[in-house]
């Protein structure tokens, strides 16, 4: 039988302590509107995206992840957009003949639009914490493309330096009362699981 290793509470309660949001911090701002789809290469071009450097654009028959770029297809047939990194995380997703965003990060970075009150006082306050999650796929010795038997047909390739075998998500989770609010993803990095 296999011996567990107990759990520390205090040394749990000590990290969520510590990473409770503060107003002095610095919190991120939490953004959101609507774009018509004939606006969205002038509504991005308009943005400050320099910090938000990886891109995964998701069309009606292919994904692209990136770094740097901008949609290269058609806008007709993008679905959903996923922009991230050190600067905040801007979320895109159709909703019919227009477009939908979420952006959660820097101010200086942020798009106009509809700013959502920031939760949490002294009766319930919010934490944060900075996790990472492993991506589909992993690389093979001699492959050029990381592979997934669930996307058997994708090219998977992460914009990460080196060549890792797997690659993963880092990002911040904003809580409160235990329940995610907001997720910011800030990179993607290479490791070896």
């Amino acid at each position: 039988m296999t011996q567990r290793e107990a759990i520390d509470f205090a040394k749990l309660v000590a990290e969520l302590v510590e990473s409770q949001t503060v107003p002095e911090q610095g919190w991120p701002v939490i953004v959101g509107g609507e774009c018509e789809s004939q606006e969205l290469l002038g509504w991005l071009g308009k943005l400050k995206l320099e910090a938000l450097d990886t891109r995964i654009w998701c069309y009606a028959d292919m994904c692209e992840i990136g770094s740097n770029t901008l949609p290269q297809k058609d806008v007709a047939l993008l679905e959903r957009a996923r922009l991230f990194g050190a600067g905040g995380d801007l979320d895109i997703w159709r909703t019919g003949k227009g477009f939908r965003w979420r952006y959660v990060g820097l101010a200086g970075n942020a798009p106009q639009g509809k700013v959502l009150p920031w939760p949490g006082d002294d009766n319930d306050p919010t934490f944060w914490r900075e996790q990472t999650m492993l991506l589909w796929g992993n690389r093979p010795e001699g492959r050029n493309h990381w592979h997934d038997d669930r996307v058997a047909g994708a090219a998977l390739s992460y914009p990460v330096k080196d060549t890792p075998e797997r690659v993963q998500v880092r990002y911040r989770e904003y809580t409160q009362a235990g329940r995610p609010f907001a997720v910011w993803f800030t990179g993607l990095e290479g490791c070896n699981a």
